[in-house]
């Protein structure tokens, strides 16, 4: 059985948020259940988010609500999770995305890859607004062409 469920991305009304800018969160899995009203809802198997060009997968996922205006307050990724935005796959054991500043935060193997270009940190924190990121404890891969590492090669032995 799958389960879809519509997150607002605040708790302002449909048309402010679309005044706004910003677009509803779209949660997919084979299970949900919620506690306390609406204060936790819970995801498991096969779970998939979508906001706006981001989409993030992963085996368990819980939601967060803010008791007073009842908007996200952060989202819980564990297990296999994969994070992916224009071209971008950032991976790990566990992601939180925090609402109010549009940030994820990997951690457990968090690694990113772009293109052949590898990071990897014990943390690593996505930030969705500027499209940049910071790498605690890691270290980074870095491929280079053929062409380009010989014309390198070259100019440092002049």
């Amino acid at each position: 059985m799958l389960c879809t469920a519509l997150a607002a991305a605040s708790s302002l009304g449909a048309a402010e948020r679309a005044t706004a800018g910003r677009e509803p969160i779209v949660i997919t899995a084979d299970r949900m259940d919620a506690d306390k009203l609406g204060d936790l809802v819970r995801f498991t198997g096969s779970v998939v988010l979508k906001k706006e060009n981001m989409t993030l997968n992963s085996d368990y996922l819980v939601v967060y609500y803010d008791a007073p205006d009842k908007g996200i307050r952060e989202i819980e990724a564990i297990g296999n999770v994969v994070v992916t935005k224009e071209g971008r796959v950032a991976m790990a054991n566990r992601a939180v995305y925090y609402s109010n500043e549009e940030k994820i935060v990997l951690t457990g193997d968090a690694r990113i890859i772009e293109n052949k270009n590898q990071l990897g940190g014990d943390k690593i924190t996505l930030f969705m607004r500027d499209d940049r990121s910071i790498v605690e404890g890691g270290k980074v891969l870095i491929y280079q062409d053929k062409a380009e590492e010989q014309t390198n090669r070259t100019q440092r032995s002049k």
